[in-house]
């Protein structure tokens, strides 16, 4: 069952996770990722292996593998803020073809309620049946769009507000328009008890100058991404900001700070002179 529109990133996404379990030193073993790949039917540009020597390859290519080193991070960052969390209430919004109900060693009672639309959602569910993977956790599909309400569906399939939640917007917010992005956050507010959590990759500011403008004008015109489309995407809310006048404790960590603590460089991606346009990630915890 091919995905089409958004779920192609997924794809993509699972792509550089296979990759980066294929590493002699993985920052995140997935045994399916590749196995949804082939099965989704779509052309992705990540290497299926990883080569023995990052300077013998194209430079398009070593491009690639650090745009899969970045997911190995994140991934990574990620599942260890979850393990750390230790909360029994977790909710992936915009969760792709995310495999953790699979692949991490969940304690008892917990549930993690995953949301995407129907296509993902579906996709990856009767993929992960077709090649035997069984759940670690009590997982929960949602099948909403998160541009849409989504509230109500993921109470109906037994979310509990009250309880703590640890959030989870892994590669969601660049991909929403900034009204969408605030009204996200105000719901997740909204929905989380005491003692919650989150974990949120930033959408990278965009500011609407003459310059941004012009720049927006040029890729809609090569991409036919109608402008209103990219504009919608300036000045988004930051999530910082939205979870502390919540009275969330909140802290940010920049991926410079992943690749010194996880010894991943991006060497390609910034120079020490330059700073970094990257989104970085905010973690909170509600009192």
């Amino acid at each position: 069952m091919p995905v089409n529109g958004v779920g192609v990133t997924a794809v993509a996404v699972a792509a550089a996770r296979a990759l980066e379990s294929d590493r002699p030193d993985p920052l995140v073993v997935d045994p399916w990722a590749a196995a949804l790949v082939r099965a989704s039917e779509v052309a992705v540009p990540f290497p299926e292996r990883w080569p023995e020597n990052l300077d013998d390859v194209p430079a398009i290519e070593q491009s690639m593998l650090l745009g899969a080193t970045y997911i190995g991070l994140r991934t990574r960052f990620i599942d260890d803020e979850l393990r750390a969390g230790g909360l029994r209430q977790i909710a992936i919004l915009g969760s792709g073809l995310d495999t953790r109900s699979w692949r991490l060693d969940w304690p008892d009672g917990t549930c993690v309620f995953e949301l995407d639309s129907p296509d993902v959602v579906g996709f990856l569910t009767g993929t992960m049946d077709a090649v035997g993977a069984a759940p670690t956790t009590d997982r929960r599909v949602v099948a909403a769009d998160v541009t849409a309400p989504w509230a109500s569906a993921i109470v109906r399939s037994g979310f509990r507000p009250a309880a703590p939640t640890h959030w989870v917007l892994e590669g969601l917010l660049p991909y929403l328009g900034a009204h969408d992005q605030a009204a996200l956050l105000d719901d997740i507010v909204d929905l989380s008890g005491p003692r919650s959590r989150a974990v949120i990759e930033r959408a990278p500011a965009l500011t609407d100058t003459p310059e941004t403008r012009e720049r927006l004008q040029t890729f809609a015109a090569a991409t036919g991404i109608p402008l209103d489309e990219l504009l919608a995407r300036i000045d988004p809310p930051d999530p910082a900001a939205v979870l502390a006048a919540a009275g969330w404790t909140v802290a940010e960590v920049s991926v410079a700070d992943l690749e010194r603590r996880y010894d991943r460089p991006l060497v390609a991606d910034r120079t020490d002179s330059a700073p970094d346009q990257r989104g970085g990630f905010v973690i909170a915890v509600r009192g």
